[in-house]
């Protein structure tokens, strides 16, 4: 391949998403923001944006360290829920050591929680968001320095992230580091944080 640009593609959908994402403009290091320029759950009173839920809002409730400001927009919040933390907290029953005694507990506790979910609240990506997750989790990639782990858990996070914008919905986490640098390339999508109790 010569490197030059093939103009027979110029319109693709995937030359679209280059040309609003603009990978080639970021060559230096995201900065993490100071706390008080990311909106926290604690500020936020009713009525509450949509939320999807990243899986560390189920993590949290399953252990029992949802913070009351958590709780309160669980129950008054219009929630939804993404394919991505179904699968997140799906790979728990095959990671998990099956002689473990507290394994078939926890397998059966993400079970409940996955079964919970209402049909019609389940948001799955779109080819669209996969192909500009893949972007977002490259260019984290690649300005943070992220290895093959961080580079997996950056996927996901775009693909919850983007499926959230593309939804009219804000992601409700607990993940504010990974979050944070989301929205600084993507001002299409919000986080709203909250701090585990």
């Amino acid at each position: 391949m010569s490197g030059k640009p093939v103009k027979r593609y110029a319109g693709s959908e995937f030359q679209r998403s280059l040309r609003r994402l603009k990978p080639e403009k970021r060559r230096k290091r995201l900065t993490y923001r100071d706390r008080s320029q990311l909106r926290f759950l604690k500020g936020l009173k009713p009525p509450f944006p949509k939320f999807l839920l990243d899986t560390t809002v189920y993590i949290d409730a399953l252990q029992g360290r949802l913070p009351d400001e958590a709780e309160i927009a669980l129950r008054a919040g219009s929630l939804w829920h993404s394919t991505v933390t179904e699968a997140e907290l799906a790979a728990l029953a095959g990671l998990l050591d099956p002689a473990h005694p507290e394994t078939a507990r926890v397998v059966e506790q993400v079970a409940a929680s996955i079964e919970m979910r209402p049909e019609h609240r389940i948001l799955t990506p779109d080819r669209e968001a996969w192909r500009e997750a893949g972007i977002l989790a490259g260019l984290l990639a690649r300005l943070q320095g992220y290895g093959k782990h961080e580079r997996r858990k950056a996927l996901n996070d775009a693909l919850i992230f983007l499926t959230a914008a593309k939804n009219g919905c804000v992601v409700l986490t607990r993940n504010a580091r990974d979050f944070d640098l989301l929205m600084q390339l993507d001002g299409r999508g919000q986080a709203v944080f909250y701090e585990a109790g």
